[in-house]
């Protein structure tokens, strides 16, 4: 344990959350040996100047303590509420399945499920409605107290409607009934978020007795949600059945000023207006029900025990841009997935999901409710699913680190302060195939078994660089994305506005022009002035209303006409604003664009806006973003060539031909600063180059053009493409191996470890020498004469051999490969390409520096 965790803190990880997976036998979580194990190791924490968080649950899921909570509880298991719509008098609620359980796998339903499948009971008639087919809600006809229903051993449960249903009218039921198989909450319940604090969370209180509030430090939860439950008879624009309790009528029927059965009828059908008010009641009480009800208890233990509140809901946009791309079998109204800004206030410290390797919302939404309530920036958990197989619980054991270090640069430039890397393991598990219960299929990859893991600490010790100099800048003047939360109540998660709303945020991300995102309370609460609109510490000069149908204050559009009148600029694409919740439209909104906008869309309309943001261009698939400025006056700007070719980068100031002192570093090498006073400064940047650079305006004068980071000229070059020997650890006997291909072609193909090449390098004159290795899977450290002189782990994969003597020297290449083929092979997760290209697969190139480059 001790020597795990200084492997850790030794990679540059400075905080450790300790999370019970499902390699762990469920009935050991929070046991006396489970406790006792976990302050020994937060004691060693302690002891060795590590951080800890408490990571509230059982595998994940929050609230439900690994069945604890329900545990001779059964009132306290999730209950949810069933419907249906028909012209008959009679049927049934059946074929009640769990879509996420079902995507798990076994164990996973195992763990979520007493039995692993969810059964029902204790049905109880909530609603029934007579209707007609286009009437709105309000006119139907309330019959609950005629009708019959008939639970089923089975979990099913029928019912009967005592009369005639009159020609073109519909019958609607509405029916609850209880899990009783489901270890899930009901969120609803004060009752249960109460519980789970006493078993779940104050063992760890009493376990950890001096250890709180250091080193463990924070609380963080993870996905509190239901079951997302689709049934045979489903019908309606809610895709998923909804928690339900009693308690839920008055308070809905308080906020709509309408019955509830009438509001629940809402929820399935109607386009007018009213059915969209009446929904985007339900919809607000219902989510800040739970937030109560659940949130509550949990803060005032962590509030008694000195622990800042984080982690992370259901995020149905991970993995990309579009609201709801990520998870398109969960209704995101239904799983606290929709109220990112009125979840946040319940924390200290925002925390968002991120996964597998695409620039995605979740980091820049994150930082946006950040802002909101007055903090900045977000913690993002990063975990991998797979690729190769449709299995995507086995993971990415072929990450390499190359891949995670550029995502994680992206992450920082989405707004993220902290990655939380998912994760680290005490265990790389057996061979067996299972999904979850062996922890080397459970989100792989567990980074610390992965063979390159000894190159994490220069990942960590340049993402920690880069995330501190993105700290100091204030934001420049930006565009505002209004989060259309109304809209989504509404209109549900197939409306338009989750693609008009992911178009703006991803190209205005790609265009490298600020932006952040706004809720309707933000708006509420704006200073205007030179047509500007102020909030959240930001200036906005362009507010974009992405196919927001319907809001919920006609205030917001009074501000923003104000705002128009002031000389500030609205765009509108796709719908344009019709309903609102308060209030009535004074104005005439036209859209823009009525289609999901283009890039060149974005980038024509974002040009009208006026700034004084640094100007660029960029060639090849480098990003360039400029964060705003320092205390010192300068501005911050980070330049990351994302891609494999090399590119560059244009700078100037925004009025044409100011001078301006510049300074260019990277990272990890703050002192190794390039600096000068130009008009215009192009950056050439090697493939997965980053560069910090800092601009300020300057008396004119300096070199009017400069350019910084060019090729060095070539010098004298030989191929090292024979001779070479190769071992697949330190203790076996070397043979000859071709620098072509890799060694999973030459005999080696589930070997996944540090390979050892070996030769004689003959230098043919003295001086600086570097080695380039064009075909490296994936990482390398040389060994040059018994001595390390350098590491590299990302394109262009370079090494400074430094000043060597005429005459022949031993090189040692250690070359790490992922863990892919040691731990897919014989699996059904290997796919078509296993095994993975591994070690040198180009020969390298030794290469003499010019004496005017050194």
């Amino acid at each position: 344990m001790r020597t795990q965790l200084a492997d850790f803190r030794d990679r540059g990880f400075g905080t450790i959350l300790i999370q019970a997976r499902l390699g762990l036998q469920r009935e050991r979580y929070l046991d006396e040996d489970f406790l006792a194990a976990y302050r020994e190791a937060v004691s060693i924490m302690a002891e060795l100047g590590l951080g800890a968080g408490l990571y509230d649950d059982y595998n994940w899921v929050s609230g439900h303590a690994g069945g604890r909570t329900v545990d001779g509880a059964d009132h306290l298991r999730e209950r949810q509420l069933f419907w249906t719509t028909g012209e008959v008098s009679h049927g049934e609620i059946d074929g009640i399945r769990s879509t996420l359980a079902e995507a798990l796998g076994p164990d996973a339903a195992n763990w979520l499920y007493e039995g692993g499948t969810p059964r029902f009971a204790d049905w109880e008639i909530v609603a029934a409605l007579l209707h007609d087919r286009d009437a709105g809600p309000s006119k139907a006809e309330i019959v609950s107290d005629v009708v019959t229903i008939e639970p089923r051993a089975d979990g099913s449960c029928g019912f009967a409607y005592n009369g005639a249903i009159p020609p073109g009218k519909c019958f609607s039921i509405f029916l609850s009934a209880r899990c009783v198989t489901s270890r899930r909450i009901n969120y609803l319940l004060p009752e249960a978020g109460e519980r789970f604090v006493a078993v779940g969370l104050e063992p760890y209180a009493q376990a950890l007795a001096g250890l709180m509030p250091n080193p463990v430090s924070l609380l963080f939860f993870d996905q509190p949600a239901p079951g997302f439950y689709r049934w045979r008879q489903h019908c309606g624009t809610v895709m998923n059945s909804l928690l339900y309790d009693g308690s839920l009528k008055a308070k809905v029927e308080a906020r709509a000023s309408a019955a509830f059965e009438h509001v629940l009828l809402a929820l399935l059908r109607g386009r007018d207006d009213d059915t969209k008010r009446l929904r985007c009641s339900f919809f607000e009480t219902y989510t800040e029900a739970i937030h109560e009800a659940f949130f509550t208890p949990v803060r005032r233990f962590a509030q008694a025990n000195g622990l800042s509140v984080t982690g992370h809901e259901v995020l149905p946009h991970i993995g990309g841009f579009a609201l709801n791309s990520g998870f398109a079998s969960i209704d995101p109204r239904v799983a606290l997935g929709a109220d990112f800004f009125g979840l946040d206030r319940w924390r200290n410290e925002t925390a968002v999901d991120a996964n597998n390797l695409a620039v995605q919302l979740s980091p820049k939404l994150g930082d946006a409710v950040a802002r909101t309530n007055g903090r900045s920036r977000t913690m993002t958990e990063l975990y991998f699913t797979a690729t190769r197989t449709t299995v995507r619980g086995a993971g990415q054991w072929d990450l390499t680190p190359e891949a995670l270090r550029a995502q994680m640069i992206r992450l920082h430039l989405l707004g993220t302060r902290q990655v939380v890397l998912h994760a680290l393991s005490t265990s790389d598990g057996s061979d067996d195939p299972r999904l979850f219960a062996n922890p080397r299929f459970d989100f792989a990859p567990a980074f610390n078994f992965e063979p390159w893991w000894r190159h994490f600490e220069e990942i960590a010790s340049e993402t920690t660089a880069l995330t501190r100099f993105m700290e100091e800048a204030t934001p420049p003047a930006s565009i505002g994305v209004l989060y259309p939360l109304h809209t989504a109540f509404a209109e549900g998660p197939s409306h338009t506005h989750a693609a008009h709303f992911g178009a703006w945020c991803e190209h205005l991300f790609t265009l490298a022009r600020p932006y952040t995102i706004l809720d309707e309370e933000s708006i509420l609460r704006a200073d205007i002035s030179n047509g500007r609109l102020y909030v959240n510490g930001i200036a906005f000069t362009g507010i974009v209303l992405p196919s927001a149908s319907v809001l919920r204050s006609a205030r917001t559009l009074d501000v923003l006409s104000r705002f128009i009148e002031a000389g500030g600029t609205v765009y509108v694409t796709g719908d344009v604003p019709s309903v609102v919740c308060e209030g009535s439209i004074d104005r005439e909104w036209r859209p823009n664009l009525d289609a999901v906008p283009t890039r060149d869309d974005i980038e024509t309309l974002a040009e009208t806006l006026e700034d004084d943001l640094p100007k660029s261009s960029v060639v090849g698939h480098v990003r360039c973003h400029a964060l705003g400025r320092d205390p010192d006056g300068f501005w911050r700007i980070v330049v990351f060539n994302d891609g494999a070719v090399a590119g560059d980068c244009h700078l100037a100031l925004a009025e044409p031909g100011t001078s301006f002192a510049f300074e260019a570093s990277h990272p990890s090498n703050i002192d190794a600063v390039r600096h000068g006073t130009a008009r215009t400064l192009t950056i050439d940047l090697a493939p997965q180059e980053c560069l910090c650079v800092r601009i300020s305006e300057a008396p004119a004068g300096g070199t009017t053009d400069i350019r910084i980071g060019q090729e060095p000229a070539a010098g004298w070059s030989t191929q090292l493409d024979d001779g070479w020997s190769f071992r697949p650890d330190a203790s076996e006997r070397s043979h000859a191996i071709s620098a072509l291909g890799g060694w999973q072609a030459q005999g080696y193909p589930t070997f996944s470890g540090v390979g050892i090449y070996e030769r004689v390098i003959t230098i043919p004159q003295a001086g600086h020498y570097e080695l380039r290795l064009p075909g490296l899977a994936t990482a390398a450290t040389a060994v040059l004469d018994g001595r390390k002189v350098g590491r590299c782990h990302h394109t262009p994969f370079r090494i400074d051999l430094g000043e060597l003597e005429r005459g022949g020297h031993s090189l040692v290449l250690e070359v790490c490969n992922t863990a892919a083929n040691r731990y897919y092979a014989d699996t059904p997760y290997a796919g078509a390409r296993w095994p993975d290209v591994s070690g040198l697969t180009e020969p390298p190139l030794l290469r003499r520096m010019p004496d005017d480059d050194l």
